[in-house]
């Protein structure tokens, strides 16, 4: 089984993918056409039951996902993802309107890491390239 988890794991690096859950569309093309510039391959979902069911179809390197969705709450979807032993060491970046959430809202999430909104785009790839080299540097040394 262990050599099995190392393939899928190998694979997971390899596939330059980030699932983005958005549900502003605006933002989401804003995310997608930044992202797909840096060289990274994207996917997109609308909620938190959309990036549920994609997560095993794609394996992402990251999910960059907004806090504020219309059915489940981008807290509740990353807890939810972090739960599952095949994503507890996924790199989530949670994004945010609301100022400053609470320590043990973040906590509770799960979620690697936040970027509050309005942010400099910059600051976007700086971060995601940052959690993808970390979450490498991870997997290798497991």
């Amino acid at each position: 089984m262990f050599f099995t988890d190392q393939v899928s794991r190998t694979q997971f690096i390899m596939t330059n993918q980030i699932l983005i859950v958005e549900d502003n569309d605006d933002i989401q093309l804003l995310f997608q056409l930044i992202l797909e510039s840096e060289g990274y391959e994207v996917s997109v979902a609308s909620n938190g039951s959309e990036a549920l069911e994609f997560l095993d179809t794609i394996s992402p390197q990251l999910i960059l996902m907004d806090i504020m969705m219309p059915d489940t709450s981008g807290i509740e979807v990353a807890r939810s993802i972090k739960q599952q032993q095949d994503y507890e060491s996924l790199p989530i970046l949670l994004v945010s309107a609301v100022d400053r959430l609470q320590d043990r809202q973040l906590s509770y999430s799960k979620a690697t890491d936040i970027l509050y909104k309005p942010f400099n785009l910059d600051d976007l790839v700086s971060k995601v390239s940052q959690l993808i080299a970390n979450q490498s540097l991870e997997v290798n040394f497991a």
